[in-house]
């Protein structure tokens, strides 16, 4: 018995539905998730949104501002050849105070910073060119600094309270004057336990992004608190340093970024996946 011509068409317009289903199903790429040790940010977002990947921020720090009063009264004062921020939080605590008709002699002065994010940050909120962009780590910059100034030039250096010493070393060994300031103490985050365990129990993770040693040794603290399945995924570093600190903690890194600039970190991770799949 033919079929009647009003179910056929029926049946035809089905099969190109279900044919048209499976081709976008085809094309739909199953993002992975991985987890970024830091505050929100629209440029890793952005980067790594567009490679397949969903970021999941974790802020583990919080910052408390400090000594602002007399990093005022140093900032006034014609005693320093420089200043060195090194982290996002020194530019902001310098930002607290700043004033540019009242430290107007610092736009005579080398100001100096790491990565090209920094630089940027400095002159959005300082009105200050920085250098060091393309440095990547402390130690790179200290031997630019070392490169361009003279033995005994005096740098102002704000930092945190956990600040490492492998910059004021460096130049103290090429006979330069480091005056370090701290303006910011380092804390752990209160919701960062409960963070971690939602993630554990929630969220399926690739892997995790570590951007500060402070943070990985907050971060490890907490993750020995309870039974877990982070400690195994594939740790990434922003740097060398946190990528020591992480090794010191017993744990493999499975990369570190060439710089500290979100296509670097997520190349990193692009990388070790593409040869880990291949070796698959």
């Amino acid at each position: 018995m033919p079929i009647p011509k009003e179910l056929w068409s029926g049946l035809l317009c089905r099969k190109q539905r279900n044919k048209e289903t499976l081709s976008v199903s085809s094309k739909v790429t199953i993002m992975k998730k991985v987890v970024l040790f830091k505050s929100t940010s629209e440029d890793y977002k952005k980067a790594f949104s567009g490679s397949n990947y969903e970021p999941i921020f974790v802020e583990p720090l919080q910052f408390v501002f400090i000594n602002l009063q007399g990093l005022s009264e140093k900032l006034i004062k014609n005693d320093y050849d420089g200043i060195i921020l090194s982290s996002p939080r020194a530019i902001e605590a310098v930002s607290k105070c700043w004033s540019p008709s009242k430290y107007v002699v610092w736009n005579s002065k080398r100001v100096y910073t790491v990565g090209e994010v920094s630089c940027q940050k400095i002159k959005h909120m300082l009105g200050l060119d920085a250098l060091g962009g393309t440095t990547g780590n402390a130690e790179n910059l200290a031997k630019l600094i070392a490169s361009e100034n003279p033995e005994s030039t005096r740098f102002l250096f704000p930092c945190g309270n956990l600040r490492s010493e492998i910059l004021p070393n460096e130049l103290e060994a090429a006979k330069m004057i480091v005056e370090p300031l701290a303006v910011y103490e380092t804390k752990e985050n209160e919701h960062l336990r409960q963070r971690l365990i939602d993630l554990n129990e929630n969220i399926n993770t690739c892997c995790m992004v570590f951007f500060s040693p402070s943070g990985c040794e907050y971060i490890y603290r907490q993750l020995q608190t309870f039974s877990n399945n982070l400690s195994l995924l594939p740790h990434f570093a922003i740097g060398n340093s946190t990528a020591h600190k992480i090794e010191n903690l017993g744990v493999e890194i499975a990369g570190v970024a060439a710089k500290p600039k979100p296509e670097c970190v997520l190349e990193s991770v692009v990388e070790y996946f593409r040869t880990f799949e291949a070796c698959g």
